[in-house]
């Protein structure tokens, strides 16, 4: 994914985690800290044979990033503070620390301009990764709007939905280029239409 040249504001972030020299970087609490930054995917299998997969957010779930290489990302600019706030404190959606835990988190902060392709691509993706959870299990968003305009659903659940697209529609990298592609434009129109009806 090419990034550089004139286009769409954002942040380059390259950090390193430091661990104590006891902890593997191949160990589960190594894992546990990129888990929290982007979120991932559990398989639950029960005793009947069925697989249920649950989608665990992380600090960056909310937003479009580009993962240029190894322990770096590139952001939005809003979504700057809660990753900054990770390092921080280790504070995440994905695990429920009580205490941050013995590491600590070096960055590296740059202004960087991104290709309309690349942050199209990475919108594109955060739709596909947002989820509505359901009695059946999880359920893509967008398909759940576009369900709802069909069948015009309760108050409460409608406005779940348009709270949900809205933290993407928002965004300055959605409003930037969601007219050059047509997901992003088909995402924006259906959550137009919901939130007007």
């Amino acid at each position: 994914m090419e990034v550089g040249g004139v286009g769409i504001k954002a942040y380059f972030i390259q950090y390193r985690f430091i661990i104590p020299e006891s902890v593997k970087h191949s160990s589960y609490t190594y894992q546990k800290l990129f888990r929290a930054i982007y979120g991932y995917t559990q398989a639950v299998y029960k005793s009947s044979g069925k697989v249920y997969h649950y989608y665990r957010p992380g600090v960056l779930s909310g937003y479009p990033f580009i993962r240029p290489g190894k322990n770096c990302v590139i952001v939005p600019q809003s979504a700057f503070q809660s990753l900054q706030n990770f390092f921080e404190t280790g504070n995440n959606p994905t695990h429920k620390w009580r205490v941050k835990g013995d590491w600590k988190c070096t960055y590296f902060l740059n202004e960087k301009d991104v290709e309309e392709k690349a942050v199209i691509s990475a919108l594109e993706e955060l739709i596909s990764r947002r989820f509505v959870e359901k009695k059946d299990g999880p359920s893509s968003l967008f398909d759940e709007m576009k369900r709802a305009i069909e069948k015009k659903p309760e108050a409460g659940s409608k406005a779940l939905l348009v709270k949900g697209a809205s933290s993407i529609a928002e965004l300055d990298w959605f409003v930037s280029v969601y007219s050059q592609s047509k997901q992003l434009s088909d995402f924006y129109k259906t959550f137009r239409d919901l939130k007007s009806q």
